[in-house]
């Protein structure tokens, strides 16, 4: 841990109470001060730890579709949109946000594990070393912000009102990972298994959620229960369509989506409440 982010130096900054008062706005302030501290800790921990440092944050998501590209694009010859060419780009509009959900969740569910020192020997509130987390994973993964536009740019793709709709379904996929943060976090303290499964669900989910293809390859009779019951599918074709074709999202999936992620947080923080002061004490 950076030395401003040091036990002594975030208690320098904290009033005394183990959650702020975010209706009061020194407390409030001093909430960001620490939040913001942590962030840049967990960021700075990454990149000191490895010789070629923030380049990794690029490296990372161009592996990923260069890799899924080969194997999907080229080996079994997927094809998706008017232009099969543009396969690639196609990928890269689902693997970018799907990093982040990932790297994000995966992040801030073991963020009592990786954290536990700092939770044991400061008063620093549990909510704020938890979304450190999120939000650390949160900026490495807006590397692959970059990776979009050239891609857009290579594809000769317009940049056309539709992309004033992509912070919706961001919105609500921001939701999802706070959601599914908040669950997490506790329960990986009380269940050592659960890192290790939570893998396993998130390599099904990819296959099982459009990101290799299409929504439309889903067969029409099973389209709607299909994007009822996986609250990615309104997410990834969401983010999608405004920058592959031009079009909005599909209202009525992102809308499932969303009911998914309010639904969820609201059951996650619930959890985080009452299950978090347990979860330190097992530490």
């Amino acid at each position: 841990m950076s030395p401003a982010a040091s036990p002594e130096a975030l208690a320098a900054d904290w009033s005394g109470q183990p959650e702020p008062d975010v209706f009061r706005l020194k407390e409030a302030r001093r909430a960001f001060r620490i939040f913001w501290r942590l962030t840049l800790a967990s960021m700075q921990g990454f990149t000191n730890q490895r010789l070629l440092g923030w380049v990794w944050w690029l490296i990372d998501p161009l592996a990923l579709i260069g890799v899924y590209a080969l194997v999907f694009g080229v080996i079994l010859g997927m094809r998706e949109g008017p232009e099969g060419a543009a396969y690639p780009f196609f990928l890269t509009c689902a693997l970018v946000p799907w990093r982040w959900l990932s790297l994000a969740t995966r992040r801030g569910g073991a963020a009592f594990l990786t954290n536990a020192p700092l939770l044991s020997s400061t008063l620093v509130g549990r909510r704020l070393v938890m979304s450190s987390q999120v939000a650390s994973a949160s900026l490495e993964c807006l590397m692959g912000i970059p990776v979009l536009l050239v891609f857009m740019l290579v594809y000769d793709r317009p940049f056309t009102l539709e992309l004033l709709w992509l912070p919706v379904p961001l919105l609500v996929l921001g939701v999802l990972v706070m959601a599914v943060s908040f669950m997490m976090c506790p329960l990986m303290v009380m269940l050592p298994d659960l890192g290790n499964a939570y893998d396993v669900f998130l390599r099904v989910a990819f296959f099982l959620t459009p990101c290799v293809y299409s929504l439309e390859r889903i067969p029409a009779d099973l389209r709607d229960t299909y994007v009822a019951v996986n609250p990615l599918a309104g997410i990834i074709e969401g983010i999608r369509r405004p920058l592959f074709d031009a079009s909005p999202p599909l209202w009525d999936a992102l809308g499932w989506s969303a009911v998914w992620a309010v639904g969820l947080f609201v059951v996650g923080h619930w959890m985080f409440k009452r299950l978090g002061n347990d979860a330190i004490r097992m530490l």
